[in-house]
This record gives structure tokens, sequence and C-alpha cells, in this order.
């Protein structure tokens, strides 16, 4: 698998929040192969900084680089399309084809390769997620932990340098969340890509992360240490 590379975000724009206008004014760094969880209070900014990150959305002024790789500077004019960015991207509804099957899902991330090695990756990919026996399965016939699964590994199918992930388990039951915390770290950590996600709940960001981050009020800043009767060990 590839090395993964620091992501170097200086980012600032005006956004409308629960209680008004504010600025979300963010540096962040991230080093190679590190998994942060930004948490923070509903309107704070999350989505749109990991929006802002791929692509999606233009700061008012700021600068993206990746594996030295400058994805976006607004006082050079740089702007690459998010096709241009070598990253996945997670969305809290998985964003899933419906008319298309696990196999075709991961598929359609990997078109650019030959027909058998792309036939290779996808079985290699569906046997990773554990869904092997549901290549020809449709999205509404899966379950909630299995469209994230595959959600995940098509985020993950052409290896990435990074990978934003947006409240990817917060659709789930509780017993099924705990279970994928475990297969996303694994997964990450298989992979190496950076990885940048975002959640309303702390246990988990301190269960699944090397660094947790608090976005409020359009700050980052490093997130309080837990008492020490909660601190979690992640194994």
């Amino acid at each position: 698998m590839p090395t993964a590379a620091p992501l170097d975000v200086t980012l600032e724009t005006r956004l409308s929040g629960p209680e008004g206008p504010f600025t979300l004014d963010v540096g962040l760094k991230a080093m190679a192969g590190e998994f942060l969880v930004l948490t923070g209070p509903s309107g704070a900014g999350k989505t749109t900084l990991l929006r802002l990150i791929a692509g999606l959305a233009r700061p008012g002024r700021g600068r993206v680089a990746m594996a030295g790789q400058v994805w976006c500077d607004t006082a050079r004019g740089i702007d690459l399309p998010v096709r241009a960015r070598s990253l996945g991207f997670v969305f809290q509804d998985y964003a899933l084809f419906p008319n298309m099957t696990a196999a075709g899902q991961i598929g359609f991330a990997l078109h650019d390769l030959p027909r058998r090695a792309r036939r290779d990756r996808v079985a290699e990919l569906l046997d990773l997620a554990g869904l092997s026996g549901l290549a020809t399965a449709f999205p509404a016939q899966l379950s909630g932990g299995q469209r994230q699964r595959l959600a995940l590994v098509r985020a993950l199918a052409r290896q990435p340098k990074l990978l934003l992930l947006d409240e990817p388990l917060s659709a789930l039951d509780p017993d099924t969340r705990a279970r994928l915390q475990d297969q996303l770290r694994r997964l990450h950590d298989l992979f190496g890509a950076t990885t940048l996600m975002t959640s309303h709940e702390t246990a988990e960001a301190r269960r699944l992360a090397d660094r947790v981050l608090r976005l409020e009020a359009g700050r980052l800043g490093a997130a309080p240490p837990p008492p020490p009767s909660l601190r979690l060990v992640r194994v």
C-alpha cells in the first residue's frame, strides 16, 4: 500500500451557525497515516471543513496541500477539481448508487483499470469488507452496517492519500456502531491513508483516533483529556 503524506490546511471562510454568522478560521496539519477525529457542537463547521478540503466548496481564502501537491491556494488561483485530489470521501448517508450492485459500486471507482484487474480488485475489497457473498446485492438489500462497509471500501478503492469521513457511523444502532469502529480502524491501518473524521461521540473519537481535535466557534483546538476513570484504551 502507498505511504500517506502529510496534510497541511489553512482555511478561512464565513459561515452561518445556530447563533448567527461566524468565521471558520482553521489551521490543521496531519502526519502521514494519522487518524484524526474532529468533535464539536452541531453547526461548528465540521462538515464544511471536510467539504473545503475535498474541493466540494471553495473557501473565502486559504490553502490546502497534500503529499506535497497544492490542491487549493486562493492567493495563487489554484483550485483542483475533486477528481484531481487523491482522496476518498464517505458521507453521512454513504451516497451509494441505488441502482448499482455492491460489486458495481466498487468497480465504478476503479473504471480506469483493465477489466480483469478491476474484477480481481473488486473481489479483494469485497472480501476485506466481509461482503463477498453480497456482490450482486443492491444497497436497499443491505443492512446499515453493510452499506457503511461498502461505502468505506469504495472510498479506499483507489488507495487515496487522504480519507474524509463525515459522521460515518451516526446512522447505526449502538451494537453495530461499536463493531464497525474496530473494522474502521483496521481498514485505516491496512490502507495507511491519512484519515480525518467527524464525530459527535467523544468516546468513539477517543477509541478511534490518534489525535482528537475540537472545532468550536470556527476555531480548532485540542480536545480536553477525559477524566482518568473514563479513559479508553484502544487495542
